[in-house]
């Protein structure tokens, strides 16, 4: 689940990077109202995705892992769709078809209430867990991790899906 062998994730540190993804996701995606900066953002990139599908992606993606980490503070065996940790298991049947401006401001609102929980959950809370749908045990903590680097893969790409469209 996490690049590497990186550290994993301190909470605090977790509700941190939750809340800069708004401005950083803006700065890429639509750094300006413009109607060309616009279009730019709906348009397909080599990988099969648009920068607002992207975006679109990371806030469908934390509304099922924040209902996850709501589950593992208020059951004692949650059950939860693997999409919650595996990027091939979300498949979004719903076209996106909101504004990049109006995308990134759910974004917006749900980066914050998500560092909002995770601020709420400490000591041992961190531990509770659930079960993804196959067995695999995730805990919260896990489940934070999960939704940072939701996050921060869906930013590098949407980068790359930018930057192969302006050139």
């Amino acid at each position: 689940m996490s690049s590497g062998n990186q550290q994993p994730v301190v909470p605090s540190d977790g509700a941190v990077a939750l809340r800069s993804f708004p401005r950083r996701y803006r700065s890429l995606v639509l750094p300006v109202l413009d109607p060309v900066v616009e279009a730019l953002a709906h348009q397909v990139g080599p990988e099969g995705v648009s920068a607002v599908e992207l975006v679109a992606d990371t806030v469908r993606t934390w509304l099922i892992q924040r209902e996850a980490l709501r589950q593992t503070q208020v059951h004692d065996f949650p059950l939860f769709h693997p999409a919650v940790l595996h990027a091939d298991q979300r498949h979004w049947h719903n076209p996106v078809l909101e504004s990049a401006d109006s995308a990134l401001a759910q974004l917006e609102d749900l980066a914050t209430e998500l560092a909002d929980d995770i601020d709420a959950i400490h000591g041992d809370a961190w531990f509770r867990s659930g079960t993804v749908a196959g067995g695999e045990s995730v805990t919260a903590l896990q489940l934070l991790e999960a939704a940072v680097n939701v996050g921060a893969d869906n930013l590098r790409q949407i980068e790359r899906t930018l930057a192969a469209i302006r050139n």
